[in-house]
C-alpha cells in the first residue's frame, strides 16, 4: 500500500485497505472495485483518472460513505466506516465531507442562499444563513443570493455548489468532474476557484477528471483501470512511494 511518508493516524485522511465493490446484476455479480489499497494524507490534492467504467466514481462514493464496500476496510478522517449505521455515516459526511458533482445537484425550488444554508441548518447552526451569505460572497455571488438555480448560469450554479461544499468547513472535498457541464473558459474559472478555496482552507481534495491538464494541477495522480489502481505518481513523474519520492518528502 502506498502511504505518505511518516504517515500516522493524525496525518492520514483516507485509508482504503483491500476495498472491493461487487454489485448484483441479471447476468451475475459485477466486480466494480477489485481490491483498492490507497492512503491519502491530510491536505493532499489528488486527482483520480482512468477511462469511463474504471471505478473512479464508485471509489468516491465509498469514500463519501454513500456506498458500502463489499469487502475491505474504509477509514476517513480517523473514522472507520465498517459497521457504522446510516445515520452515523450521514452525520460524519455532514460534518467532515464536501461533495461537488458534475450536475451541480442544487435544489431548484430554493434560492442560492437557501441551497448553501442546507448543510448548515442540518448541523443546527444558528448562523446558517449568515455563513451561507459569506460563502456565496467568497465565490463572487454576493449579488445573486435570492436567485434560484434556473436563474443562474452553469458557472454560477457550480459556484453555488462550491460554496455549499465549503460552507461547513469540511476536512475532505470530493469533486467528480466538476467542470464536465461547463464551457472551457467557465470551467477554468471554476477550477481556479476550487484550488483557491482548497488552499485557503487546507482541505484534502480528491478530484475525479478526464482532463490531463486538470489532473496535473493536483500534487498526485492515481489511475484506475478495471477496478484496480494501476498507477500512483507524484505529478512531475515520480512514482508515489518510491525512494525518490520519499527523499522529496512525498
Amino acid at each position: 500500500m502506498s502511504r505518505p511518508s511518516s504517515g500516522t493516524a493524525a496525518t492520514i485522511m483516507i485509508e482504503l485497505d483491500g476495498v472491493e465493490l461487487t454489485l448484483p446484476s441479471a447476468a451475475g455479480p459485477v466486480h466494480i472495485l477489485r481490491g483498492l489499497d490507497l492512503v491519502i494524507g491530510r491536505g493532499e490534492t489528488v486527482s483520480v483518472v482512468g477511462p469511463s467504467g474504471s471505478g473512479k466514481s464508485s471509489m468516491m462514493m465509498i469514500v463519501a460513505g454513500l456506498e458500502r464496500a463489499s469487502k475491505g476496510a474504509v477509514t476517513v478522517g480517523g473514522t472507520r466506516f465498517n459497521g457504522l449505521d446510516e445515520d452515523t455515516l450521514a452525520r460524519f459526511r455532514r460534518d467532515s465531507v464536501g461533495i461537488v458533482f458534475q450536475d451541480f445537484h442544487l435544489v431548484p425550488t430554493m434560492t442560492a442562499l437557501e441551497n448553501v444554508a442546507i448543510p448548515l441548518e442540518f448541523a443546527g447552526r444558528d448562523d446558517a444563513f449568515e455563513r451561507a451569505a459569506e460563502c456565496l460572497e467568497a465565490v463572487g455571488l454576493g449579488h445573486r443570493l435570492t436567485h434560484y438555480p434556473g436563474q443562474l448560469s452553469g458557472g454560477e450554479q457550480q459556484r453555488t455548489a462550491l460554496a455549499r461544499a465549503f460552507a461547513p468547513g469540511p476536512d475532505l472535498l470530493l469533486a467528480d468532474e466538476p467542470t464536465g457541464n461547463l464551457d472551457g473558459e467557465t470551467g477554468q474559472q471554476i477550477i481556479e476557484l476550487l484550488f483557491q478555496l482548497q488552499a485557503e482552507h487546507g482541505t484534502t481534495l480528491v478530484l475525479i477528471t478526464h482532463d490531463p491538464q486538470l489532473a496535473a494541477r493536483c500534487a498526485r495522480s492515481v489511475k484506475l483501470l478495471d477496478g484496480l489502481i494501476v498507477d500512483d505518481v507524484a505529478n512531475g513523474g515520480t512514482k508515489y512511494g518510491d525512494p525518490a519520492a520519499s527523499a522529496a518528502g512525498l
